[in-house]
């Protein structure tokens, strides 16, 4: 099979495949298309490219075997998916920038959709009372009332807090930069 211009069907069901799993080889004789056609396909549309940029310059190093493995232990204690990310995520973070990895990343965003939740479930409270379905005391109500007041600027603290870090943390690195360390 020669490389040629894929239907938007033929790349789609490519994308598909490979999403689920497939590899090379299989997923260029189920949908019928060049090997180099669909590992392209994976490089530019299903490996994720979040921290990559087309902007730099690549560079190489000779790695020791414990270096090497050291490196892959970055890798798969904090979730990066390649060499790059990782490498990329330990200069920035050497130079002062904050760059959750991705398992901290999540975490925080699990810590923003627990903190709505329990503000959904408060409302649900306050709700049931308003309607009589539930008897709450003045002391009771004043506390929901304090939940319900809080739990919007804990959330909206917390993601500033994370907002804050990383402007700071790009300050410093562009003035690590700029001060000719870089």
């Amino acid at each position: 099979m020669s490389r040629r211009n894929l239907s938007p069907s033929e790349r789609d069901q490519a994308i598909r495949r490979l999403r689920q799993g497939g590899d090379v080889r299989t997923v260029s004789e189920a949908v019928g298309i060049a090997p180099a056609s669909v590992k392209a396909i994976k490089q530019g549309a299903v490996r994720p490219r979040e921290n990559a940029t087309t902007e730099g310059k690549p560079v190489s190093a000779r790695l020791t075997p414990a270096e090497i493995e050291q490196l892959e232990w970055v890798k798969s204690r904090f979730g990066y998916g390649s060499n790059s990310d990782a490498i990329r995520a330990l200069v920035r973070a050497a130079s002062g920038m904050l760059e959750f990895d991705p398992v901290t990343a999540e975490k925080l965003t699990e810590v923003k959709t627990e903190l709505h939740k329990i503000g959904v479930n408060v409302n649900q409270v306050a709700f049931a009372a308003n309607r009589g379905k539930i008897d709450l005391t003045r002391q009771e109500w004043k506390a929901l009332d304090a939940v319900r007041q809080a739990l919007p600027g804990v959330r909206i603290y917390l993601q500033a807090v994370v907002d804050e870090q990383r402007r700071r943390g790009t300050r410093l690195f562009q003035k690590f930069v700029e001060s000719g360390r870089g």
